[in-house]
């Protein structure tokens, strides 16, 4: 029989192994961690908020300060209805056909030139066909949204982004079902003008992604998706594979009913605003995330609300590039006994029948930065009776 607490031990474990909500974690690469599970065992919980402690803060604080007071119905309207349309109208939209070095198109509000192909107006655009060593640029008006359809594209860039969003209102990119789409950049960025752009998607306005259908993101050498605004998925798959961060943006990212596989250098999603202490926060709805990072699995400036999901999270290249820090010290935890020469009987250790640790209150681990959960699921206690106790150790 365990003792109920177990299971919060758990949660705690996970939350602080696997989702940072800091805003300068990348330094901690060398002590990583690896856990999986559902967070379904946060629904109903009076406090749902992730918030940072030390780099940035909301309500008014300074980013000094990193204190945010944000609750759950502070995290509301956080998607439109627009956010879930997935339909259009065929007969009302624009086709566009990539060819190969080029492209074609009957509109006067989409300009090729060579493998560039430019949008200058709002409406919707069915794209379709591959274009090599090219890029989709959309800069149309300060007010204009716009509606891209996905049915089967790929586009490479040898040194840019794939896409480039640098003025619109906002821009919603639709999965086509049963479409694999496929975006790349070829391993370097050269400037194009003065942004600085240094990821295979890059936008400075809304950028909202839906549909049914796949969408492959591999940046070798920066960001996979970066957004300088809102960056916002209300469904599809995702498979994002980048040298920087997977996610990149700076107001917000917002996710719900969406799957995501990202293999990531640095941060797997990673949310920040250096002018906006409100800002630079991550919400998740619902959704599927296999997290592969070498910085932190989810990353955010300002807060992070997770309502519902399944992660699977390595963070910090895993355990393997732990720094170990407990040669001296309880070596197995329950089974190891400390050094004579630390000032302690060779017997003081944890309890293994009971997990309690000599000199802490129940349930504390030693400050070791090495504790490791790998694969886990988290449950609800089971049924307890009287004297506390749960038969459910899970």
């Amino acid at each position: 029989m365990k003792k109920s607490y177990n299971i919060s031990l758990i949660i705690l474990l996970i939350l602080s192994l696997a989702i940072t909500a800091c805003s300068s974690q990348t330094g901690n690469q060398n002590s990583g961690s690896s856990n999986s599970g559902s967070t379904d065992a946060f629904s109903g919980t009076s406090d749902s908020t992730l918030s940072d402690s030390g780099s940035s803060g909301t309500d008014g604080n300074s980013a000094e300060e990193g204190i945010s007071t944000r609750t759950e119905s502070d995290f509301t309207d956080m998607f439109t209805n627009r956010d879930y349309e997935v339909g259009y109208d065929e007969t009302e939209s624009t086709t566009i056909l990539l060819k190969n070095d080029t492209a074609e198109c009957n509109s006067d509000s989409v300009q090729i030139s060579e493998n560039t192909v430019t949008i200058t107006d709002e409406g919707t655009y069915i794209l379709s066909g591959n274009l090599d060593n090219g890029m989709l640029l959309i800069n149309a008006g300060e007010n204009d949204k716009l509606h891209l359809i996905f049915n089967g594209v790929s586009i490479n860039n040898d040194t840019s982004a794939a896409i480039c969003i640098l003025e619109a209102d906002k821009v919603f990119i639709t999965l086509e079902s049963n479409t694999d789409n496929r975006l790349s950049n070829g391993g370097t960025f050269t400037p194009i003008d003065d942004n600085n752009i240094d990821g295979c998607i890059f936008s400075k306005q809304d950028l909202t992604f839906n549909g049914s259908g796949s969408l492959s993101v591999t940046s070798p050498s920066g960001h996979g998706i970066v957004c300088k605004d809102d960056l916002v998925f209300t469904s599809g798959t995702f498979t994002v594979s980048s040298a920087s961060r997977g996610l990149d943006a700076n107001d917000s990212i917002r996710i719900a009913n969406t799957a995501f596989t990202i293999d990531a250098g640095k941060d797997g999603i990673h949310a920040e605003n250096s002018d906006d202490a409100n800002l630079g926060f991550i919400y998740i709805e619902s959704g599927s995330f296999d997290i592969s990072a070498e910085g932190d699995g989810l990353s955010a400036g300002s807060d992070i609300m997770i309502k519902d999901g399944t992660f699977s999270i390595l963070s910090g290249g895993g355990n393997e590039n732990a720094e170990k820090k407990s040669s001296d010290s309880w070596g197995s935890f329950k089974g190891g006994r400390r050094s004579p020469s630390s000032g302690s009987s060779p017997d003081d250790r944890p309890d293994s029948s009971t997990n309690e640790i000599p000199g802490n209150s129940p349930g504390n681990f030693p400050d070791n930065n090495s504790g490791i959960i790998g694969t886990s699921t988290v449950n609800e206690p089971a049924d307890t009776d009287n004297s506390g106790n749960t038969d459910d150790s899970t």
